[in-house]
């Protein structure tokens, strides 16, 4: 299969290309979609469409995760996504399309990294997956990694953080790492990247074998958000934390 140019609106998905984009929507963890289904599939993309409910902050920190396994899944397929966000005012439920722009053979990568969000390790090479301490990898969103003994210290949520992440029977200094992910505002457009961001560094975890764990709950509470504004050196808002376990899954 080489790549070429599709004219859009020409593509239909086929019964087993739905079932895959499908699946690939149900690897998302659970909790964060809460039972809700999002998705409308037609033509030759994929609508992640607005289920009012009363934590829109979870929602499209979920829906960002969600983008990310769309992504995969078309590349898997065989597909170059086009990804068009919806604007936050607008009138329609849409939030975002994801299209099937034109075609390209999967890679490796393409290939692992669906493998990855059925919980698959793929890489087998000694050492873990590099991840940048300190970047801000999409527009308005930051990662900063942290050591258990900096999330401990975290004033008000540290102490629950650090327990979701590892019981106590596993919550040694060298056993995990975690990565705390901000936004600059609480936009939904940036809050669909945070969740985006924090769902890649699960995948590549995943790719190496690791265990993952992310954690949204200590910062619910828009008061404890506000007050922790610039936690731990990271300037922005905290939104959720994606705790990595070093040693490798059997």
């Amino acid at each position: 299969m080489t790549r070429a140019a599709t004219v859009p609106g020409t593509h239909e998905w086929t019964t087993e290309e739905t079932r895959i984009l499908v699946q690939a929507a149900r690897w998302v963890p659970g909790q964060w979609l809460d039972g809700e289904w999002p998705l409308e599939v037609r033509g030759d993309g994929v609508d992640v469409v607005e289920r009012p409910g009363s934590d829109g902050r979870g929602r499209h920190l979920a829906y960002g995760a969600l983008l990310v396994h769309l992504e995969a899944a078309m590349r898997a397929l065989g597909w170059l996504p086009e990804i068009e966000f919806a604007d936050d005012h607008t009138e329609s439920n849409r939030i975002l399309r994801i299209t099937a722009a034109s075609r390209k053979r999967p890679g490796a990568d393409d290939l692992a990294w669906f493998a990855a969000m059925s919980g698959r390790a793929t890489y087998s090479c000694p050492g873990g997956p590099v991840l940048t301490s300190d970047e801000e990898p999409v527009d308005g969103v930051r990662v900063k990694a942290l050591s258990p003994r900096q999330i401990r210290a975290v004033p008000k949520v540290g102490a629950a953080i650090a327990r979701a992440i590892a019981p106590p029977d596993e919550d040694l200094d060298d056993s995990w790492s975690a990565f705390l992910v901000t936004t600059v505002s609480e936009a939904r457009q940036h809050l669909l990247r945070a969740g985006s961001v924090a769902q890649r560094i699960r995948l590549l975890a995943t790719e190496f074998g690791l265990r993952c764990t992310t954690v949204t709950e200590p910062f619910d509470s828009p008061k404890v958000r506000v007050s922790s504004f610039g936690l731990a050196g990271a300037p922005g808002i905290p939104q959720l934390v994606v705790g990595v376990h070093h040693a490798r899954l059997r």
